[in-house]
């Protein structure tokens, strides 16, 4: 069962520092002023034969007017990356007889149009999932309050009679995750499941910890993917176009970070092998859509591909959320965007609670 159907967005690339930026550094350096921390993008300072380099470097330069020597070092965004993930890696765990658990919230942002009104809502979605060694996975999606997006979106709302919203949509009678309400799901296996790719959880722990073994392992995959994908008629949801090998494993590889009970030292090996994919740069001073800090593997975002942002805690390593920004024009969304933030991702003695009444894998379905 595939519980995400992730929208590909985009967002333009910051452009490269210039001249100005250039000799602000240099002045700083030379004259021993304070330094002040820099938001990195593509992890690269353009520089001339008149410029220091200062990112990811140690340099000794003599102040003006002689004085002792002034030392300046600044760690590049893929060097942050590679300590949070080495941090990562170190982390024991305790697996036997314990749920992984996944809470978090997904958001899909889109535009509609009721009666000759057009606005933008945001359909936001509670996911827990249980899963673990000889369990069946459980799965608790709550339905959430959707709304106009912006102050401009609401005045259109308001316009076309403020209508009941049920996602994007205005018919609220099929909606699969009514609001306020929970549905549960279970009756699967324990593991994860993508295409063909289908792992108990045992399987998954015993994934490499190594980028290139994992990204070996995983493209084990590929070929049969691929010959799947043939058989899917065009123009199904989702297939709009048929990933290449490289956009498969992003998205592999996203959605066992997101889902997935993998060892802390395979989700350490995901983060190298997704920022070594063609296209992926590293961004440190990010931030996830409600504002907390960390630092993002970004890939896409140019030549009107999408942008797909894997934001992370920088200090632990610990996956903050999943985002993929939209393609803008003239102002306007022209994709749906989304974002899944991250509440909570980890082994616990807790066990999830079923309603009375409520039989997981039956016919009929469990709403409460």
């Amino acid at each position: 069962m595939n519980e995400f159907q992730f929208v590909d967005d985009v967002m333009p690339d910051v452009p490269a520092s210039g001249p100005a930026k250039t000799a602000e550094v240099r002045a700083r350096v030379l004259n021993g002023g304070r330094r002040r921390r820099i938001s990195v993008w593509t992890g690269i300072l353009v520089t001339s034969a008149a410029t220091v380099a200062v990112i990811g470097a140690v340099v000794v330069v003599p102040r003006l007017g002689g004085g002792p020597v002034v030392t300046v070092t600044q760690t590049s965004a893929r060097e942050v990356l590679d300590a949070a993930a080495d941090r990562l890696a170190q982390r024991q765990e305790v697996v036997d007889g314990r749920y992984w658990r996944s809470e978090m919230e997904r958001v899909v942002r889109e535009r509609t149009s009721v009666g000759g009104h057009e606005f933008v809502v945001e359909d936001p979605v509670g996911y827990v999932r249980w899963n673990g060694l000889g369990r069946n996975t459980v799965m608790e999606l709550t339905g959430l309050d959707t709304r106009p997006f912006t102050a401009a979106d609401r005045a259109e709302w308001e316009k076309a009679g403020s209508p009941r919203l049920c996602g994007s949509d205005t018919d609220c009678e099929n909606d699969m995750v009514p609001k306020g309400r929970t549905r549960y799901l279970g009756g699967y296996k324990d593991g994860f499941g993508q295409g063909i790719v289908t792992l108990s959880v045992r399987e998954l722990q015993d994934l490499p910890r190594g980028p290139g073994k994992l990204k070996e392992k995983l493209l084990s995959y590929w070929p049969a993917e691929r010959e799947a994908m043939k058989d899917v008629p065009a123009g199904s949801p989702g297939q709009e176009k048929a990933p290449n090998q490289d956009d498969w494993l992003w998205e592999l590889s996203e959605r066992l970070l997101v889902e997935a009970p993998i060892t802390s030292g395979t989700r350490a090996a995901a983060y190298h092998l997704l920022a070594g994919l063609p296209g992926a740069r590293v961004a440190d001073e990010f931030r996830d859509e409600e504002g907390r800090p960390g630092m993002a593997i970004l890939r896409g975002g140019a030549n009107g591909e999408p942008e797909k942002q894997i934001v992370i805690d920088r200090e632990t390593g610990d996956l903050l959320a999943i985002q993929h920004m939209p393609v803008s024009t003239s102002g306007q969304e022209s994709a749906p965007y989304m974002s899944i933030v991250i509440r909570q991702l980890g082994w616990t003695d807790d066990e999830p609670v079923i309603p009375e009444g409520c039989v997981l894998g039956g016919k009929e379905e469990c709403i409460r």
